[in-house]
């Protein structure tokens, strides 16, 4: 009897340890695991760092906070994406790109007055991604790939 018990116990450990929670969060450390794989700069990319130098090259990549934080989306007809964190400003200012060699994408503006604007682009794969946005100033930010 005490045999049967025991293995009815270690049944019952066994299936409470193999079930999943499937309310858990999937990925709680979106910073350091990609959520997604794009295609290229095609697909969505969530910002994760991001470097601003004062000018003199003594800027660091630091780690997102709400008020910066954003994602874009690069389509593959052409359209872009983006949604902005909550200390910046709501209004889109581009709403197409397209991509000029291996390094760089002309972002079109949505004022079509307006002259458009080029970002570098480096370390691209498919679960990361490094944007310089052509600052005066050394200015960029690692994005990861998400859904």
């Amino acid at each position: 009897m005490k045999t049967t018990r025991l293995l009815l116990a270690l049944m019952l450990l066994w299936t409470v340890m193999a079930c999943k929670n499937e309310t858990a969060d999937p990925i709680d450390d979106t910073a350091k695991r990609a959520m997604k794989e794009n295609n290229g700069l095609i697909g969505k990319w969530k910002l994760t760092e991001y470097l601003a130098d004062p000018g003199d090259g003594s800027g660091t990549y630091r780690e997102v906070t709400a008020d910066v934080a954003h994602t874009i989306e690069f389509k593959e007809n052409g359209e872009f994406i983006e949604t902005k964190g909550q200390g910046q400003s709501s209004v889109p200012l581009f709403n197409a790109y397209k991509v000029l060699d291996d390094k760089r994408v002309e972002l079109i503006p949505i004022d079509k007055t307006a002259p458009s604007h080029i970002w570098f682009y480096s370390d691209l794969s498919a679960s990361k991604l490094t944007l310089g946005y052509g600052c005066i100033e050394a200015c960029s930010g690692k994005y990861i790939a998400v859904e």
